[in-house]
């Protein structure tokens, strides 16, 4: 479905904005229920392209995950695969009791990371209506605190995958 809406009324504009982007405000604060509703006909064509190297890709990010968990193993908390599934590591969280002095250190470093959903969803606006409150879902609100995505894309090499997990073990230890 294709469609396109105008309007001249400013909280409107604002309340589409957030529908057509999960709900949020600004990025990981849901203020309401949304979807994801973004993807147009170049990007669904690039999307059919790119599909045809998704195994390859997923290959490629479980040998990098394969390394990370190597060289990490000691040093800070890592994604468990249990054996009957099968991750594809789109993300790689570690967890990590310093998780802002850590990331601060691997960006003195050049190396990017993120916190993805640093707010967990029983706490977001968008979902008040449940009436949960902090303290409901301790572990969640924990993890919430303490997990940082590494950078994870097929195009790591070795190298950079060593100097990432030479800082992360320098950030913690510091």
């Amino acid at each position: 479905m294709i469609g396109a809406v105008t309007t001249n009324d400013s909280a409107l504009y604002e309340r589409l904005l957030m529908l057509r982007n999960y709900g949020q405000k600004e990025r990981y604060y849901h203020v309401i229920e949304g979807i994801n509703s973004r993807l147009d006909e170049i990007q669904a064509t690039i999307l059919r392209i790119k599909l045809t190297y998704l195994d390859e890709w997923n290959k490629k990010r479980k040998k990098i995950a394969e390394v990370y968990d190597l060289l990490l193993k000691n040093v800070c908390a890592t994604p468990l695969e249990r054996k009957e599934n099968s991750h594809i590591f789109h993300l790689y969280v570690i967890k990590t009791k310093n998780r802002q002095k850590l990331q601060a250190y691997l960006k003195k470093k050049g190396i990017d990371t993120l916190i993805h959903y640093p707010v967990p969803v029983h706490l977001q606006k968008a979902y008040a209506q449940l009436k949960y409150t902090r303290g409901d879902f301790p572990v969640t609100e924990q993890y919430a605190q303490e997990i940082l995505s590494l950078p994870m894309h097929p195009y790591l090499n070795e190298k950079d995958i060593k100097y990432i997990c030479q800082a992360v073990c320098e950030g913690i230890k510091n």
